[in-house]
């Protein structure tokens, strides 16, 4: 995809739903990884809150393009999970028997099932290749 187009996607998609995005500290008790809450909330919906894991640092309140590619990014992790709170845990560094980690796992799956259901699913325009290599849209994205 087009480095332009897939910010124009991200962006098309924010506008059309009214979404606003903040940040929020993580959940103390999940320790010192790289988690950050979004909080997204539009006209008419509830405010969701869905704790992302942002490995480079990226979350900034003023790129909310950004900020939707990591929440995208935090649904496939669970799609991948498949409702598996143990894999979800460690593809994400953390400790299954833990019981913040239970918690984050909880709110996430409600919060990604009611995101789902009031915008639909996100533009996937970001791969983990890009993220990892600083590429294309991530680099795109990251320079807004």
């Amino acid at each position: 995809m087009a480095v332009p187009e897939a910010v124009r996607r991200l962006k098309a998609f924010i506008a059309a739903h009214g979404i606003e995005i903040a940040i929020d500290a993580p959940d103390p008790e999940l320790g010192g990884f790289d988690g950050v809450v979004l909080v997204v909330s539009a006209p008419q919906n509830p405010a969701l809150r869905i704790t992302v894991f942002d490995e480079y640092g990226d979350a900034r309140p003023d790129n909310p393009a950004l900020c939707l590619a990591l929440l995208n990014m935090q649904f496939r992790e669970l799609g991948d999970a498949g409702g598996e709170m143990g894999r979800w845990a460690i593809a994400e560094g953390l400790d299954p028997e833990m019981a913040a980690t239970q918690r984050v796992f909880g709110q996430n799956e409600a919060a990604r099932a009611a995101f789902l259901a009031a915008y639909g699913p996100t533009p996937d325009v970001v791969s983990d290749l890009d993220w990892q290599l600083n590429a294309g849209p991530a680099q795109a994205l990251r320079g807004l």
